[in-house]
């Protein structure tokens, strides 16, 4: 009867023991698959932090070309004026 019972609580650790590593093992996948989507999302930030910066270097260079227009025509309309 003991052994029976030594058997039993044998069987019942090794299947909790199965249990408990089943669900770290999931626990794991699902951590290591957020890193990977974490991973992911952090590449895609850097590659629009970097499309940003360069966008905005051609808006300044747009800006001042604009302006370099704006005063030569503002001079050649001073000049017509005069004329």
């Amino acid at each position: 009867m003991t052994e029976q019972i030594s058997h039993f609580l044998d069987t019942l650790l090794a299947i909790a023991m199965g249990v408990f590593g089943w669900i770290f093992k999931k626990f794991s996948d699902r951590l290591e698959k957020d890193e990977d989507r974490l991973t992911k999302i952090e590449v895609e930030l850097a590659s629009q932090r970097e499309r940003d910066t360069a966008v905005e270097n051609r808006m300044s260079g747009l800006e001042t070309t604009v302006k370099e227009i704006n005063s030569k025509l503002d001079r050649m309309m001073e000049m017509l004026m005069k004329r």
